[in-house]
């Protein structure tokens, strides 16, 4: 004999008997003693939340002999008909396989027939978001002003893409997911009355699992009860880790720029056969969610989730720069366009892994995310100590300071200018440390030098080329050391206007004026003396020029 399954078995036969959707049967059971009952219902929600459930149920409270009454007897004929799925009074319509145009018009002329037995003709259109338009065009008037015999209920977990003018027509439910725990507690009666033999554990590692329906949670633990006993490593082996927890885990790790976990997490998913492009939008949907939940104080409907989810959202969300979590979120939609486009998914997925665990390697988002790092931090600094911050000295003052000098003669003139740099460097020195210094590190401007080579091009297109190909040596807090590869490119830098400019630069980025330094890189083709040059802001640039390129002078 063929064995009912668990989720048949324990269907809701009562309004009381839906769990978690308390706002909807108490709505419903006050209309109907109040005799104020709608003509057509709209129920929605994410699968196994028991929209079908209760509308069958809304049929029998409706139908019941001895009602309309909020609490079927489940006794008599009428009850036992709509239970056993034989009433002629209540049809049950699947519209992914009847959401034509002819579908809809067979229905149609078949709602002006009276009931054949019960009080009301009851019609429940499951998986409604499947009817065509053209279909939802030809059902409009009908469900607009229906014989009095009839009453439409839409179950759907798509709401979106019912026809607005059809859900102006409706009452509209939204039927909640239902919390793990409620769903755990549903399984330990179940398994109780069942004589299933289950740990604690593994019934709430099966709830987690659902993600808010019951349905599949009833089918777990009905195929783990074939086995025998239901024990936490057999329900861990048949659901490994669960969508809830597998998208957590890689939301961990995209957070710390963990990127051997994440590509570890793929190539997983690969072996288990799962669809690479179905885990893609899976991301997509837990990233937005972080950004509403970091963005939103309210979310409200905008996450559909669990109230336990939504905890778990927001304790991840405050590990998420807002940055990071813009760039991951984008990153994973360009993963799916590409692989509209025929991309290999597991390629497309694990570049965006790399993009968003590794920003450095995309030169663009590393710089956006830079600079944003540094407003963010910089914000917290003037929350936190607004008036122990001094105001940032004018970064163009030390070249100001140089021009002032009286002129000196051609020959002299550079290296004059070069000597006049030290003051400005020593009264910078004596200014208190910002406290922005203090969170910047050398780590920090490293990755963010492209926003300040960016900032840089708009002063001097020039010096913009000139530092091409230079680097960040070192940075202590109060000096900023930038690698050159030649000597000469280390006496430009050390100029007092084009030192201005750099230093102007790192302020716009992080706030902080610091003094600008010049090395040579020590390189195996280049002779060791082009580093003392640098190092010697008093040598003569005439001096240097000679050394560099000969000492055959053209003048005119």
């Amino acid at each position: 004999m063929t064995s009912i399954a668990l989720y048949r078995r324990y269907r809701p036969q009562t309004f009381e008997d839906v769990l978690g959707q308390e706002h909807v049967t108490e709505t419903i059971q006050s209309g109907i003693r109040d005799d104020r009952i709608g003509h057509a219902y709209l129920f929605s929600g994410s699968r196994g939340t028991g929209k079908t459930s209760t509308a069958r149920i809304l049929a029998k409270a409706l139908n019941c002999e001895k009602g309309p009454t909020p609490n079927p007897c489940n006794m008599c004929d009428t009850c036992i008909a709509i239970t056993e799925g034989s009433s002629l009074d209540v049809i049950e319509i699947d519209a992914a396989s009847h959401g034509g145009v002819d579908d809809v018009r067979e229905l149609r002329e078949n709602a002006l027939l009276s009931p054949a037995i019960a009080r009301k003709k009851i019609y429940i259109v499951d998986e409604a978001h499947m009817v065509s338009t053209q279909g939802w065009n030809a059902f409009l008037k009908t469900v607009e002003e229906p014989p009095d015999h009839v009453i439409f209920v839409f179950a759907t977990t798509e709401p979106h893409r019912v026809l607005p003018t059809i859900l102006s027509r409706c009452q509209r439910f939204d039927f909640r997911r239902v919390s793990s725990a409620q769903i755990a507690e549903h399984l330990a009666r179940v398994s109780k009355e069942e004589g299933i033999e289950a740990d604690e554990g593994a019934l709430q590692l099966i709830a987690r699992s659902a993600e808010g329906g019951v349905r599949d949670a009833l089918s777990t633990l009905d195929q783990l009860a074939a086995a025998g006993t239901v024990t936490v490593q057999d329900a861990a082996r048949l659901l490994g880790s669960s969508t809830g927890d597998l998208m957590f885990e890689f939301a961990d790790a995209l957070a710390s720029g963990d990127t051997g976990a994440a590509v570890q997490r793929v190539a997983q998913l690969v072996e288990e056969g799962h669809d690479l492009r179905v885990f893609a939008r899976q991301v997509v949907d837990h990233l937005r969610s972080l950004l509403l939940t970091k963005q939103v104080p309210e979310p409200g409907e905008l996450i559909d989730a669990t109230d336990e989810t939504r905890a778990r959202l927001a304790a991840q969300a405050d590990g998420f720069a807002n940055a990071k979590l813009l760039h991951a979120l984008r990153a994973f939609v360009d993963a799916m366009s590409e692989m509209r486009q025929q991309a290999a998914p597991r390629l497309s997925v694990e570049l965006a892994v790399v993009r968003v665990t590794m920003p450095e390697a995309d030169d663009s988002a590393a710089s956006a995310i830079a600079r944003i790092e540094r407003l963010e931090r910089l914000l917290e600094v003037q929350k936190s100590s607004p008036a122990e911050q001094p105001a940032p000295a004018p970064p163009k003052a030390a070249p100001k300071a140089a021009v002032s000098e009286p002129s000196r003669p051609p020959e002299k003139s550079n290296k004059k200018s070069k000597t006049s740099v030290k003051p400005a460097a020593k009264e910078e020195q004596k200014e208190d440390p910002s406290t922005a210094a203090g969170l910047v590190d050398l780590d920090m401007v490293r990755r963010s030098w492209p926003v300040v080579l960016e900032e840089i091009r708009k002063e001097s297109r020039k010096l913009h080329a000139l530092l091409g190909d230079a680097g960040v040596q070192s940075f202590d807090g109060r000096i900023i050391t930038v690698e050159v590869r030649f000597a000469i490119h280390g006496d430009m830098v050390m100029e007092p206007k084009n030192a201005a400019v750099i230093a102007g630069a790192v302020h716009s980025v992080f706030g902080i004026s610091p003094v600008v330094k010049a090395v040579v890189s020590a390189r195996a083709d280049e002779p060791a003396e082009s580093l003392d040059v640098i190092d010697d802001t008093s040598a003569d640039p005439l001096d240097v020029l000679k050394s560099g390129f000969g000492d055959d002078l053209v003048e005119e």
